[in-house]
């Protein structure tokens, strides 16, 4: 893959003028695409759930998480007064452009959230020059977020910033008792550690929306509610020490979950922090992740020709999505440049940018029940005991179910599960009893969750119980499945997903090693991708999944394990699975002791003995 020649590729990314400079380069390619006044961005006809009208109104507010701090301190963008105009046009019931009223569930109050930050943080720019009728249109127009239902979730801070934003202003339409509801709700999901989780586990969502709205809540009305304030800023700070592991010195995090098309939105958590005054990680530190992280950002193709944020995530990718993603959708990532709301005295922008600290080679994160696991050529890889939503997005085994999550070696998601090379293959153990039709583990029950080790029972069919054991262990992780089947069960599992091409390079066939048919490592222009079985059980092979699956790479390659698994027995499966990148680097693969009788395992000093 090969980015188009923008300028943002080049931009050296340091200090405060350099950020403002690139969120204008993102947002220069939008003048164009305003639409209808002002009221509405158009930059392509792929749908969401909801209506292209309210995609289009989404791609104008979600401007507005950059705009406003752009503004606010002091810089300016050329189109800025035609998409202020959006918001007269938008609000007003009688006017061509009107937005539309509002029902229940409605995506339209997502949008709000934006409007209610430029209404509290920069009401000399878009309340302060309307009309009283145009003011009074606006209020009307935000506040039937009051009257509507919402979703249990974080949805709810939308409507808490809305009211914000009427209180600040001396509105009648500000309803206090509704926002104490909210804000109650909002806390009873917290989960401790920092996290909070809804109906949906602990994703993306902590920092770049559960997190990043009670600091706007600390900053705007910390004074007002001291106490609740208080504990927003407490459970960052306890946040923030599990966050910082999912983040390799280069600048990426660990990719999981749903939303990963808002991209650098992730570290907008730190940037909320330093909006609000909160020293959660020291400044240098906090500054750090997230200029490294958009440097590491703009060097990926993830605009198009014209410069436009695209669906996707290192590049464009439309396989990737969730249903509720528009053109418009990612730039929610523009949540990030809150801190140009800073002065150049703030102590975020004089502090010199410093390197992650030094973090344990492995963490065990209790909430959501993993293990961050950090190798010595910067990668780091999540270890996942199992979660699984509620609620059935898109691609939800993919995003919240498989054994490991990393950094470097994106997870893939799948295009079907009928015929192999269609389900991805990557850091996952997929049954079959047709081979043909395979099955991923979904939801898991918790039996073990250790800084050792995570063990975590399954059941891909009914009459079908696999408990797995997940071990980190240096370049490598160790998987253990004990299989308890009725049926004939074909198994595969893969190791991690490595990209198969260098670009727009002659493509080299990549190197097979096989140190025996149960052991393979698959070496290309850039990474060693590595699986193997101890017992000499299973059958290795390379496996190249249809394109476009993967999160970092359009097309890869996978090492595999087969083994079919008789009816009516119980297997025990063992794998040594690992990935490193190609610098003639050969980590020596784990030596592991099973003893058959007593189901016992011994990695290293570690022991366990197995379920039976």
């Amino acid at each position: 893959m090969k980015t188009y020649d923008l300028p943002i590729h080049n931009l050296k990314l340091a200090t405060r003028e350099d950020l403002a400079q690139a969120l204008l380069m993102i947002l220069n390619p939008c003048e164009n695409a305003l639409t209808n006044h002002g009221s509405l961005l158009f930059i392509g006809n792929e749908a969401a759930h909801y209506s292209q009208q309210v995609a289009l109104l989404e791609g104008w507010s979600r401007l507005l998480w950059g705009l406003v701090p752009l503004r606010s301190g002091g810089f300016s963008w050329e189109a800025e007064q035609l998409h202020a105009q959006g918001l007269v046009e938008g609000t007003d019931t009688q006017g061509p452009n009107y937005w539309g009223d509002v029902t229940d569930y409605d995506q339209r109050m997502v949008e709000m959230a934006a409007i209610a930050l430029a209404l509290l943080l920069t009401p000399q720019f878009y309340w302060e020059p309307l009309t009283s009728i145009q003011q009074d249109n606006v209020c009307a127009w935000l506040s039937q977020i009051n009257t509507h239902t919402m979703s249990a979730n974080n949805w709810r801070f939308f409507r808490v910033l809305v009211n914000m934003a009427f209180e600040q202003l001396g509105r009648k339409e500000f309803n206090l008792d509704l926002m104490t509801a909210d804000l109650d709700l909002l806390e009873s999901m917290y989960a401790g550690d920092g996290w909070y989780r809804d109906a949906v586990p602990f994703d993306n969502y902590n920092p770049l929306a559960m997190q990043y709205y009670a600091l706007l809540y600390c900053h705007f009305r910390g004074q007002l509610d001291r106490q609740r304030a208080d504990r927003f800023s407490q459970r960052a700070g306890l946040f923030a020490q599990q966050h910082i592991t999912y983040f390799t010195e280069e600048g990426p995090f660990v990719p999981y979950g749903r939303s990963l098309t808002y991209r650098f939105a992730v570290v907008s958590f730190y940037s909320a922090c330093a909006f609000s005054n909160i020293e959660v990680l020291p400044w240098g530190v906090m500054k750090g992740i997230i200029l490294r992280n958009l440097r590491w950002w703009f060097k990926q193709p993830i605009f198009d020709r014209d410069g436009f944020l695209t669906v996707g995530y290192t590049y464009p990718s439309r396989a990737m999505a969730e249903e509720y993603n528009a053109p418009g959708s990612p730039y929610w990532a523009l949540k990030t440049f809150l801190i140009l709301a800073l002065d150049d005295d703030h102590p975020f922008w004089q502090a010199s940018e410093l390197p992650l600290p030094d973090l344990a080679k492995t963490t065990l994160l209790l909430q959501p029940k993993v293990i961050m696991q950090r190798t010595e050529d910067d990668d780091v890889v999540m270890l996942n005991a199992g979660q699984y939503p509620a609620y059935h997005m898109l691609h939800i085994a993919e995003k919240y179910a498989k054994f490991a999550y990393s950094a470097r070696y994106t997870f893939s998601t799948s295009a079907s599960y009928y015929e192999f090379p269609q389900c991805g293959c990557d850091s996952m153990f997929y049954v079959s009893d047709d081979g043909q039709y395979y099955r991923p583990r979904r939801e898991t029950e918790e039996l073990h969750i250790s800084k050792e080790y995570l063990c975590s029972v399954w059941h891909p069919y009914n009459d079908v119980a696999i408990t797995t054991y997940l071990i980190p262990l240096g370049f490598f992780h160790i998987r253990i499945h004990v299989v308890t089947t009725e049926r004939e069960l074909h198994t595969k599992e893969g190791g991690f997903a490595i990209a198969l091409y260098d670009g727009w390079k002659i493509a080299i066939p990549p190197a097979l090693e096989y140190q025996n048919s149960a052991s393979l490592s698959i070496a290309t222009h850039s990474d060693v991708s590595h699986i193997s079985d101890p017992l000499s059980d299973r059958s290795a092979e390379a496996v190249k999944p249809i394109p476009n699956l993967n999160l970092g790479a359009s097309n890869t390659i996978v090492p595999i394990l087969s083994y079919t698994i008789q009816a009516h027995t119980q297997k025990t499966l063992i794998s040594c699975v690992g990935a490193w990148r190609n610098i003639h680097r050969h980590p020596n693969i784990p030596c592991i002791d099973y003893d058959r009788e007593k189901q016992e395992v011994e990695v290293g000093t570690l022991r366990i003995q197995l379920a039976q």
